[in-house]
């Protein structure tokens, strides 16, 4: 049936995000007195929404009512400082605008917050036409549940197996799988690519031209 359409993670895979993420949680870890973290540390942070991040980053227990202030005071300092160095991955935009040319269809499903997300693929992607841009809220499960993933699709009108899930990180894999999708890893992302490789995808792409390639050799 082949590949006609993909949908990309964005934080470590579209959008190299990592310096002004560490920098808005360790503003908010100092104001309310938390120890701070290496920009490093945050790569294994990220990747389940913020609240699982200002968990990890504080790193011990906190009641859901701390944790609640927290993600929102985060969320007013990211609203801060989100495109201060915050940049696309080198050959990222030539691969969005190659697949708008073969029309296959995109879409972005990412567990940041769906207003982050919407925002900031608008504002670093904006000559793209993307079919859905979807971010964590309410009344979608982050990943790897397969919900949003799926209502992408149907947004899409295609059936998963249509479809090539892309991101870098072990919950992208998953949740493609859970989907009946093709999963594509990337190795320039935040995760190692033996972890990636632990879940099975079923390739991975060393840069974005890579994946071109790849999407196109499945039958």
């Amino acid at each position: 049936m082949g590949i006609d359409g993909v949908i990309f993670d964005l934080d470590g895979t579209l959008l190299d995000t990592i310096a002004d993420l560490a920098y808005s949680v360790n503003n908010v870890l100092l104001r309310y007195g938390y120890r701070t973290h290496p920009v490093e540390a945050y790569k294994q942070f990220i990747g389940d929404g913020m609240a699982m991040l200002i968990q990890r980053a504080v790193g011990e227990t906190c009641s859901d009512k701390e944790i609640t202030k927290l993600v929102s005071e985060l969320k007013d300092e990211y609203a801060k400082n989100w495109n201060s160095e915050t940049k696309p991955y080198s050959g990222v935009h030539d691969l969005l605008k190659e697949l708008s040319h073969k029309k296959i269809k995109i879409s972005v499903f990412s567990n940041k917050s769906h207003e982050f997300t919407v925002e900031m693929v608008k504002y670093y992607f904006p000559d793209i036409a993307f079919s859905t841009i979807l971010g964590l809220q309410d009344s979608i499960p982050r990943k790897p549940d397969p919900h949003g993933a799926l209502l992408i699709a149907h947004t899409m009108q295609l059936e998963p197996s249509q479809i090539a899930m892309i991101g870098d990180s072990a919950t992208d894999v998953e949740m493609a799988h859970a989907c009946g999708m093709y999963s594509i890893g990337v190795s320039w992302g935040y995760r190692p690519v033996a972890l990636l490789l632990q879940h099975h995808p079923h390739a991975i792409a060393n840069t974005p031209g890579d994946i071109i390639r790849i999407i196109t050799s499945v039958i």
